[in-house]
C-alpha cells in the first residue's frame, strides 16, 4: 500500500505547532529563555501548573511508552566546561523517573538525577551515557568540559505508574532559570 503524504503541508503543521507550543521564560534575558512541553499520547501531558513561570506539572500516561517532557532551547550550544550545573527538584522520584537528559556534539548523553534520588548523597547525580557511574557536575565538566550540548530535557517516563505527577521547580540551566 502507498501513502501520500503532503511534506511541505506537514512540516508548516510541526512548525505551526512548535511555534504555538513554545512559551517564554522570564523577562530579562535576551533571548528570552523559551521551553516546550511534549508527550505522549496516552494521556500524559507536560505543563505549567498556573501560568509561565509556575511549577511544571509532568503527568505519566496509561500505556509502557509514556512519557512527559520538557525541552530546555537556550541550551543548545553551550560549553559543558563553561556550564553551571543544571538542575530542578521534584517531590516524586522514582526508578530513574524523571531525570535530565542532555545530548552533547561528541555523540555523549548526560543522565541527571535529582537529589531526592539518593544516588549521589543527597546532592544531583551525573551519569555519562546512562552509565552506573554517579558523579558530580565537576567530574562531569573534567571529562566532557570540551563538548557542546545539541538539546537538553527534563522526562519523566513510564518507570512511575500511570497518572503520576512530578511537579518539577528550581528548573535550571547554566545561569538560566525556567521556573
Amino acid at each position: 500500500m502507498f501513502m501520500h503524504v503532503n511534506l511541505k503541508g506537514a512540516t508548516a503543521l510541526a512548525v505551526a505547532a512548535t511555534a504555538s507550543l513554545m512559551l517564554t521564560v522570564g523577562a530579562s534575558a535576551s533571548p528570552a529563555p523559551t521551553l516546550t512541553f511534549g508527550s505522549s499520547h496516552d494521556g500524559a501531558s507536560a505543563g505549567w501548573s498556573q501560568g509561565k513561570g509556575s511549577t511544571i506539572d509532568l503527568t505519566i500516561g496509561t500505556s509502557a511508552g509514556s512519557f512527559a517532557e520538557v525541552r530546555l532551547h537556550q541550551a543548545h550550544g553551550s560549553t559543558v566546561g563553561d556550564l553551571s550545573a543544571p538542575s530542578f527538584t521534584t517531590d516524586n522520584y522514582s526508578a530513574g523517573s524523571p531525570r535530565y537528559f542532555i545530548t552533547l556534539d561528541n555523540g555523549d548523553t548526560l543522565w541527571g538525577y535529582p537529589s531526592n534520588a539518593g544516588l549521589n548523597s543527597g546532592t544531583f547525580a551525573w551519569a555519562i551515557d546512562n552509565g552506573n557511574t554517579y558523579m558530580s557536575w565537576a567530574q562531569v565538566q573534567a571529562a566532557e568540559g570540551s563538548a557542546t550540548v545539541t538539546n537538553a530535557y527534563v522526562i519523566a517516563d513510564a518507570d512511575q505508574p500511570a497518572g503520576t505527577v512530578d511537579r518539577i521547580t528550581g528548573l535550571t540551566f547554566g545561569d538560566i532559570v525556567f521556573n
